[in-house]
C-alpha cells in the first residue's frame, strides 16, 4: 500500500529546486537512504525523460518519475517531494513529485492502481498543488483515496 511506502521519512514538503532534474535526485535520495535503491536509479529515470519526454506529468502539477528495475532497484519504494514554488518539464508545470522504483514489471501493478485513485480524489491533488501541510497529505494517505 502506498500508506506503507509514503511516510515521514520519504516525504519531504517546502522544497526549493531549481530543475525536475533536481526534483528526481532529492526524491531518489530519499530511497538511497532508505536503502532502497541505488543513486545510479536518479540518472535511470533522467533517461527515461529524455527518451520519452514529459508523460512522467501525468496530471496537472504531479510527476510521477520512475525508471528501469535493473537500474539499481532493491526493493518497491516510492516518495513523495512538494516544491515550495514549481519547476518545470518541457512546458508542463510541477508542483509535486512522487518518485517509484518497481523491481519488476509486474509486482508493482496492485500498488499503480491504488496510485490511480489518488490521482481521481481531488481532495488529494488540492493538497498537493497547494500546499497542503504534511500531516494532512500523510492522514489523507492513511486514508486512502476517495474517488468521487
Amino acid at each position: 500500500m502506498i500508506s506503507d511506502l509514503i511516510t515521514d521519512k520519504t516525504f519531504l514538503d517546502d522544497v526549493v529546486c531549481s530543475s525536475w532534474e533536481e526534483v528526481v535526485d532529492v526524491g531518489t535520495g530519499l530511497l538511497v537512504e532508505q536503502g532502497s535503491v541505488e543513486p545510479a536509479f536518479a540518472q535511470s529515470i533522467k533517461d527515461t525523460v529524455k527518451e520519452f519526454g514529459s508523460y512522467m506529468v501525468m496530471v496537472d502539477d504531479l510527476a510521477f518519475f520512475h525508471g528501469r528495475p535493473e537500474a539499481g532497484v532493491k526493493k518497491i519504494s516510492m516518495s513523495l517531494v512538494l516544491l515550495r514554488d514549481p519547476v518545470y518539464l518541457e512546458e508542463k508545470r510541477i508542483k509535486a513529485a512522487i518518485v517509484f522504483a518497481a523491481i519488476d514489471n509486474e509486482s508493482h501493478l496492485e500498488l499503480m492502481r491504488e496510485l490511480g485513485g489518488f490521482l481521481l480524489d481531488e481532495e488529494f491533488l488540492s493538497l498537493l498543488r497547494n500546499h497542503g501541510s504534511k500531516s494532512e497529505i500523510l492522514k489523507k494517505i492513511m486514508e486512502g483515496a476517495r474517488m468521487e
